[in-house]
């Protein structure tokens, strides 16, 4: 597996770059969520690494995902406003990785903890194809209402479920003191 580094330079150079085999390819309805995300035991989800700190689900598409997801009392938040990646070269799984990558970037911002690919468009400029991937992130939580970013992050760094979780073992992490 390479790097997101590595990735992108071989797509920006135009290089052969070997591919894990066993990744699958991504498509519309892909979801790729942090590594550490907690999922209820009662959802299986087969995950593959697509790049370091995150996985793509491929088992489940967004949809469905959200349905058993949401069987459990959790919440898969779907959050407005599209966001594109892109990246030069032919219609082919290393140039729609590479896009991912970039739209992938561009969601550190939000301190969301899933992405969920909504369009993988091909195009032309002045002759010189390439690949724009676009999504929108979500969050997987049990709250029904969105953590704020300083939460997010918290919960993110202790790596536990929401504080209400039905997990046994689970102990409320307090949020962090906002500076007065």
């Amino acid at each position: 597996m390479h790097s997101i580094g590595g990735a992108l330079k071989a797509a920006q150079t135009g290089e052969f770059v070997e591919v894990n085999e066993m990744l699958s390819p991504l498509k519309i309805g892909t979801i790729l969520m942090e590594t550490d995300t907690f999922i209820p035991n009662s959802v299986w989800v087969q995950r593959e690494t697509f790049c370091p700190g995150w996985q793509a689900i491929t088992n489940l598409n967004g949809d469905d995902l959200d349905r058993q997801i949401r069987r459990d009392g959790w919440n898969l938040m779907f959050i407005g406003g599209a966001l594109q990646g892109t990246s030069w070269g032919s219609w082919s799984d290393v140039a729609i990785r590479c896009a991912a990558l970039r739209v992938l970037k561009r969601t550190q911002t939000t301190k969301l903890n899933a992405f969920e690919i909504t369009g993988i468009h091909p195009q032309r400029f002045l002759g010189v194809p390439y690949v724009v991937v676009t999504g929108h992130s979500r969050q997987l939580q049990k709250s029904t209402v969105l953590q704020n970013i300083a939460e997010r992050i918290h919960r993110a760094a202790r790596n536990v479920p929401s504080p209400t979780s039905d997990e046994v073992g689970v102990v409320p992490v307090p949020a962090p003191a906002v500076a007065k």
